[in-house]
């Protein structure tokens, strides 16, 4: 229970001992136990009962297990809170600076076409990582999204719609849905179809894509993978496709509505309720698995407190409050009604990570038990990074908690160490990605380089090499979501570029007035070679 101090500013404490602020103090507390003086070490609070949704997993003791906490409390997740808020912490401000409005730069040459091989990468048709590498472009030009889009601009007609000052409206000449028509144009289709009040573009396949994915910016990020899963549904919503991510409602997101849906799934021989929230944004239904065990979880905004209370440390109950998480994604797919139907089997399923990597094993197990069910819906497991592996020491009654024969826990059991690293103790353990690798149709990485390290590295496999090359693991590089541009002069001026606005056509000389002034604002010598910088973050694994 917390406890207020009783205030002594400006007072002589009853006892005669010194006035507040003239040197150390204890201060009295409403419950009449002294406080620690100050300076000296804090105790250590005190662990959270197992099965709290505090606890967590500490190294050299076991956790309770989930049917452990299922006969306790009468669930196998977990509620309350687990976790404070972080602080919230005040937003940098930029200095005062002017910056000039500069007339465009003049291009410094003809730029170079990019090599066949990165052209090949990036456009050409992906290919298992023990077939070889991804064929080269050959002589075409057509390469990144920008040439895409650049390819579709002549066959973009004028806008008939106008604004609310009367004015035509500009047609967007960069985006997924011009991307979509350039793909059209290359392809030698006719790449505008003009009908109604809006031009399409053709498109000869039209699926049907779910990502499930423990995190999906804006609304929730602790790294690439919410930066991914924000930026490649998106996208290939603007290329023509039925597009969903299913992800926990870990705070009160003010986009998303009631659904009005429940249902429940099994855990550990007792029902779970299942609910949705909804939101639609840019073409992309984004439904949130509505649940105590994630929206209670931590005291406020969750902010990066996802998976434990501070980095390094995970809620004891991970794996049942993910493994549930699974099984909600599945109910969402058959049976949640959005924008008149559910998306149903027909459709492709991407898991990412471990944290949904149990999903093609628990559709698997369904199949088995019904073979009409999902039948035509395929499964691939997107590995972002192959470190985490959601390794859980296997608990007694694992089987009944999943609700799946216990063949599927035996086909997942391996004798590892919970931590990554040779050198810790092997125990026989549940390996979650091991499980999506097993049971998905396919694996993917994030390129095509990742690809070969997670099929031929035992280090970058991390002892699950032969699972990804039995998936036929392949390599799609990883797009890059432009949220601002150099050629935009706001952004520019907020980012105090004294170089002003620059295109691809002028970027060389905007490059070359921005290395030298850094170099003097920064004090650096004068080098012919490039200046390099690098915005990410460095992971010791």
């Amino acid at each position: 229970s917390q406890t207020k101090t009783a205030s002594l500013s400006g007072t002589t404490a009853a006892s005669g001992g010194k006035a507040a602020g003239s040197g150390p103090t204890t201060t009295s507390t409403a419950s009449g136990v002294q406080a620690t003086p100050a300076g000296a070490p804090k105790a250590k609070a005190a662990p959270a009962p197992p099965t709290s949704a505090a606890a967590v997993m500490e190294e050299g003791k076991k956790p309770i297990s989930a049917a452990q906490r299922t006969a306790a409390t009468g669930s196998a997740l977990s509620r309350g809170v687990g976790a404070k808020a972080e602080a919230a912490q005040p937003k940098a401000k930029a200095k005062a600076a002017a910056v000039p409005v500069r007339a465009a730069l003049v291009s410094t040459g003809v730029q170079e076409p990019a090599p066949s091989s990165v052209l090949g990468i990036v456009s050409g048709k992906p290919v298992p990582a023990m077939q070889g590498a991804y064929p080269a472009a050959g002589t075409t030009k057509v390469g990144p999204a920008r040439s895409f889009a650049a390819a579709a601009a002549p066959f973009i007609p004028p806008s008939t719609a106008k604004g609310a000052d009367g004015k035509p409206l500009d047609v967007p000449k960069q985006g997924p849905a011009a991307v979509a028509m350039g793909r059209a144009a290359a392809s030698g289709k006719t790449p505008i179809i003009l009908g109604g009040n809006k031009p399409a573009a053709p498109i000869s396949k039209k699926y049907q894509l779910v990502f499930v994915t423990s995190e999906v910016a804006p609304f929730s990020k602790t790294g690439g993978l919410g930066e991914a899963m924000d930026g490649l549904p998106t996208a290939l919503a603007g290329l023509g496709h039925r597009v969903m991510v299913i992800s926990p409602r870990y705070d009160q997101y003010k986009e998303a509505w009631d659904t009005g849906f429940w249902s429940s799934v099994k855990m550990g021989g007792k029902q779970e309720k299942v609910h949705f929230f909804h939101t639609f944004k840019q073409k992309v239904d984004y439904v949130f698995v509505d649940h105590p065990t994630f929206l209670e979880r931590v005291d406020g905004l969750t902010g990066s407190k996802l998976y434990g209370p501070e980095w390094g440390k995970d809620f004891a109950d991970n794996q049942a409050r993910f493994a549930y998480f699974c099984k909600a994604a599945l109910v969402a797919v058959s049976d949640l009604p959005l924008g008149g139907s559910a998306y149903g089997d027909s459709c492709v399923i991407v898991c990412n990570d471990w944290h949904s990597a149990l999903l093609p094993m628990f559709l698997h197990a369904e199949r088995a038990a019904n073979p009409s069910k999902w039948a035509a819906t395929k499964t691939t497991l997107l590995c972002h990074n192959a470190v985490f592996q959601g390794r859980f020491e296997r608990e007694e009654g694992l089987a009944q908690v999943f609700g799946v024969p216990q063949r599927y826990i035996d086909s997942i059991t391996y004798k590892m160490p919970l931590r990554v690293g040779k050198y810790n103790e092997k125990v026989n353990c549940i390996n979650t990605m091991a499980a999506g690798l097993r049971y998905a149709d396919r694996a993917l990485t994030v390129s095509p380089s990742y690809a070969v390290e997670c099929t031929t590295d035992p280090e970058k496999g991390v002892e699950l090499c032969d699972l990804f090359t039995r998936g036929k693991c392949t390599g799609i590089l990883n797009g890059v979501k432009e949220g601002v541009s150099p050629a935009e002069q706001n952004f520019v001026t907020k980012a105090q570029m004294t170089c002003g606005t620059f295109t691809a056509a002028t970027a060389d000389a905007a490059k070359a007035e921005l290395k030298a002034a850094y170099r003097a604002q920064n004090n650096l010598p004068d080098s012919k070679g490039p200046l390099m910088c690098f915005i990410g973050r460095l992971d010791a694994q």
